[in-house]
């Protein structure tokens, strides 16, 4: 699944593509009329104005467009929460896929169209015998850089088309009429050899380019999700010195308390008091009872699940420590195929079983009172000596709302009553997940109720 981060990290690198792409083009514009100008006002070859001025209003007006484009993407990211380290759901994923295909498309757009303003005024101005045909190439490197490779080719496909049709057809200016490329020129040799050249170099540059450029974002793209896993290994360590610090700061006063409530209702026995008292002492002793296990939840998932090592195990013995530990084990159905019941894996037992069980009481929790939660187990092979266990938890709930969705797994994040749940859950039961190299993804079906989806790599035993 893919955070709000990495829905950010998709769409910032075409907002400043479009932006330097936008900067790159006012100097090109600039460069257009400086030529068109010295051309006709110092070198004195007439050149028709008209239709060039066109064009380079046209790439101007273009240029205004991209530049609305990217300022307004940009300010619509910057009023969007930015929750790195957090997954998102399936939608936000579509989203950031979405908005990723948009920039390429609208940068190859522009670009195409930079190829075909160029050959315009390349048309006007004695075709293929014009010596700024060179800046094809550059319009090629361009779409190698910033585009995907398909699109890379798109571009340097459609400069090698425009070459081939100024070859025969353009405006012949008297100046170059003799070279061999004008369009007037018989096809030989000379304008067979420039074409293959020309397309060659197109081809090797694009290449060569798009290989360079996509291994650069590939890097990126690594540095992006070590900077997140940086994140949340941060986050995991400060939950562990909160739990920490809870645990050794409220031991004692806690200790003293449960002394003194069981001295309390042992003393009340001796006396007629009113049962409401009695119910009223009994709850001190649960919210302690709740109070201690809160402490130890946090501790286990934030600290203690981290330092646990590796331990043979296989799929019946995890699924019998993660139900039989649970409060209404008999709302939980197990679909585990006899034929992969006994298959074992490196696992931490202990925390694994763990954040399974905070997944499945959510399950409990969000279906009404004696309905079942299904806990599907099933296994895929990968590399010789590897597996993938995939556990899928359906509930009967009410699913998930949009903005659930978007905020399902941040610390201290919970749609349950106050003082049913602390909103760590998921969060720590995704720390666990993700430190052993699996996935979790939440999803909302559409008869009713939520779906999670668990993936869980482990080395065969």
């Amino acid at each position: 699944m893919m955070s709000e981060g990495v829905r950010y990290s998709l769409a910032e690198p075409h907002i400043s593509t479009a932006i330097w792409l936008t900067q790159l083009r006012w100097v090109a514009v600039a460069g257009q009329l400086l030529v068109i100008g010295s051309v006709v006002l110092l070198v004195l070859i007439p050149l028709p104005l008209l239709p060039l001025l066109a064009l380079v209003a046209w790439t101007a007006a273009s240029n205004i467009g991209l530049g609305v484009w990217a300022r307004r993407l940009r300010n619509s990211l910057a009023h969007s929460p930015s929750r790195v380290g957090y997954e998102s759901s399936s939608s936000l994923v579509a989203d950031a896929a979405t908005d990723d295909s948009i920039g390429s498309r609208v940068l190859t757009a522009i670009l195409c169209m930079d190829v075909v303003t160029l050959t315009g005024l390349l048309y006007f101005t004695g075709g293929g015998a014009n010596p700024f045909l060179i800046f094809y190439f550059a319009n090629i490197a361009i779409a190698g850089m910033i585009l995907p490779r398909q699109l890379a080719w798109v571009v340097a496909f459609l400069s090698v088309a425009g070459v081939s049709w100024l070859l025969n057809e353009a405006r012949s200016i008297d100046v170059i009429a003799n070279s061999p490329l004008d369009p007037n020129a018989p096809w030989g040799v000379s304008k067979f050899a420039f074409l293959v050249a020309f397309a060659t170099s197109s081809c090797v540059i694009t290449f060569f380019v798009t290989m360079l450029a996509g291994q650069l974002r590939e890097r990126e793209k690594q540095l992006a999700i070590a900077e997140q896993e940086k994140e949340r290994s941060r986050r995991l360590e400060a939950m562990a010195t909160l739990a920490a610090g809870a645990g050794h700061e409220l031991a004692s006063p806690l200790s003293t308390i449960a002394v003194v409530a069981k001295e309390l209702s042992r003393n009340l026995e001796k006396y007629e008091v009113s049962s409401g008292i009695r119910r009223d002492v009994e709850l001190i002793r649960e919210e302690l009872n709740r109070c201690r296990d809160i402490l130890h939840r946090m501790k286990s998932g934030a600290g203690e699940a981290a330092a646990e090592h590796l331990h043979p195990i296989s799929l019946s013995e995890l699924i019998q420590e993660t139900v039989q530990a649970m409060r209404e084990p008999h709302r939980v159905v197990v679909d585990l195929p006899a034929d992969i019941a006994e298959r074992r894996g490196l696992l931490p037992k202990q925390a694994l079983s763990q954040a399974l069980r905070n997944l499945i009481q959510n399950g409990l929790d969000a279906s009404p009172p004696e309905a079942i939660v299904t806990l599907t187990i099933r296994e895929q092979d990968n590399a010789p000596g590897f597996k993938k266990w995939e556990v899928t938890i359906t509930d009967s709930g009410t699913g998930l709302s949009e903005e659930v969705s978007r905020r399902i797994g941040e610390p201290f994040f919970t749609t349950k009553e106050v003082g049913q749940g602390m909103g760590l859950g998921v969060f720590l039961t995704r720390n666990v997940i993700q430190g052993i190299g699996g996935t979790m993804k939440f999803m909302s079906r559409a008869e009713g109720g939520t779906i999670c989806e668990v993936e869980i790599p482990t080395k065969s035993v």
